[in-house]
């Protein structure tokens, strides 16, 4: 079912603090055809940044629209907020987590703090160009996001989504390992997929295969 303009309505909820990486493959979603949109990212000045909150007001917002979300994403952290999201609201369709947070292995600030330093080894451009977006949000917020990140289990939400869930797994990811996200997967009956070749931060620099992706979900 689409929205009344008849196009496929996609929202992405990007991850913690983080925004630029998603833009371009969501503007690949639009110049093809799609409805969709890239929320402004958790911890953000003026923005939730408790994933729980986020998520809870996300399911108020999309109840007021009154409109099927056909895919709701989650990116990171942001699977966290967009599964409470879709636990609490019948209007959304499928939901995709890519990349999900966070790994009971790397569920402690310390942890958190070392992976937020060293950064994605495999794109070592990341660290810098998510600078500006950072920027926006503070260490303060970015830490506090984290905590809340830490605190809030997916294993423990999607149990309460009703609906078609995919759980992304890339290739190269240092915050999620494959067996957490197979684990996820088996246990609430939500389809596995793994990217090779990418990192955490997909569908960063890769808007084709994300466009395929996303038909193929929804043909």
């Amino acid at each position: 079912m689409t929205g009344p303009t008849g196009m496929v309505r996609v929202i992405v909820v990007p991850g913690l603090a983080v925004h630029a990486y998603a833009e371009l493959p969501v503007q690949h979603l639009r110049d093809n055809g799609y409805d969709a949109r890239l929320l402004q990212p958790p911890a953000w000045r003026g923005v939730e940044h408790d994933l729980e909150r986020y998520g809870r007001k996300l399911a108020t917002d999309i109840d007021r629209d009154v409109v099927p979300v056909n895919v709701l994403i989650g990116l990171s952290a942001g699977t966290q907020a967009a599964a409470v999201a879709a636990s609490l609201t019948d209007l959304v369709e499928r939901v995709v987590l890519v990349s999900p947070t966070i790994d009971p292995a790397y569920r402690s600030m310390i942890k958190q703090s070392m992976v937020f330093v060293r950064g994605d080894p495999h794109d070592k451009a990341a660290f810098f160009s998510q600078v500006p977006d950072w920027s926006r949000a503070g260490i303060p917020r970015i830490f506090r996001g984290f905590a809340s990140a830490i605190d809030l289990h997916l294993e423990d939400i999607l149990p309460k989504v009703q609906t078609a869930v995919t759980i992304i797994h890339t290739e190269y990811d240092p915050l999620t390992t494959h067996a957490y996200a197979s684990s996820l997967a088996e246990a609430n009956g939500a389809r596995l997929v793994l990217m090779p070749g990418v990192s955490h931060s997909w569908p960063k620099a890769d808007s084709a295969r994300f466009l395929r992706f996303i038909e193929e979900l929804v043909s």
